[in-house]
């Protein structure tokens, strides 16, 4: 019996579906399927019955499924205690960035990890909020910079700051837009991001407390581009305040700011791991850094 068959298992009983066990897993549906089969095999019992619209544990698996989880836990624990033995912080730290580096303060993270721990090397994906969650629980990511609220009881974060928000627009509407009421806001062209970005969430209660019906013009999931999509006179678009004072210092665009809006930014990892000596190091550093 491997681990990584128990790995599978474990998955596949979670989702009840083989291609989206598999997307999790990063592997294919058949090999999935051969997993689950050489598991059966050499267990002797069938764990998973078959259905259309799925697969869902037998009463064999569900019993099987608790002694999974249990060895995985141990397994995990044994990697942790492992890391807490050494007695410098060395490997690699996959950080997943939701946005710019230096508005999440990473060179000053850089420059003291660096330091503190130079035997420990940071490697930054950048990736969306969402994914940030998504990449923790599949194990692509050790930790993770994240927008709004945790909805993954198999998470945990530390909050690091609560960042205004303002509404974002092209120079020449500054004379319509600025005076604006927040009900006025559904005459302008909205840049909108995807719904599983935390901006959106904000903007949708936004929406509901006024009873804006947005016209919306375009979708997208990068800050850069929203920008330049501002500046060509595409929209309006919610940003982080931080970011966009400067450009409005230098005429790039115009800002509506009527009623706060805020989101929090967070640093999150697994719940399961939050005592690696390694997250344990970042998350104090990352504290040290925006208490600064």
């Amino acid at each position: 019996m491997e681990l990584y068959q128990l790995r599978t298992f474990k998955m596949v009983a979670e989702e009840g579906h083989l291609t989206r066990a598999a997307k999790r897993l990063h592997a294919s549906q058949p090999a999935i399927s051969a997993h689950i089969k050489a598991l059966e095999d050499e267990l002797g019992v069938s764990l998973f019955q078959r259905t259309p619209k799925g697969m869902t544990l037998t009463a064999d698996g569900i019993r099987l499924k608790e002694h999974a989880d249990q060895a995985l836990a141990i397994v995990d624990e044994m990697v942790s205690q492992a890391g807490k033995l050494r007695e410098t912080l060395n490997g690699e730290l996959r950080i997943g960035i939701n946005t710019g580096a230096d508005s999440l303060r990473v060179p000053e993270l850089f420059s003291l990890m660096k330091t503190r721990h130079p035997k420990l090397h940071m490697h930054l994906l950048h990736c969306m909020s969402g994914e940030v969650l998504n990449k923790l629980e599949e194990g692509g990511l050790d930790a993770g910079f994240m927008y709004g609220e945790n909805s993954s009881e198999k998470i945990v974060t530390a909050e690091l700051k609560n960042l205004g928000l303002v509404i974002a627009g092209p120079v020449a509407w500054r004379d319509r837009l600025t005076v604006a009421s927040p009900p006025e806001l559904d005459r302008f062209p909205w840049i909108m991001t995807p719904a599983d970005c935390p901006f959106h969430n904000v903007a949708s209660l936004l929406f509901k407390r006024h009873g804006i019906l947005p016209a919306q013009v375009v979708l997208v999931d990068q800050e850069t581009t929203i920008k330049s999509m501002i500046k060509a006179g595409t929209g309006i678009s919610l940003l982080l305040e931080q970011d966009v004072r400067q450009e409005e210092r230098d005429g790039n665009l115009v800002i509506w700011k009527k009623e706060p809006l805020s989101l929090t930014l967070s640093i999150a990892c697994l719940k399961r791991r939050k005592d690696d000596p390694v997250l344990r190091t970042l998350f104090s550093v990352l504290s040290e850094v925006w208490a600064a």
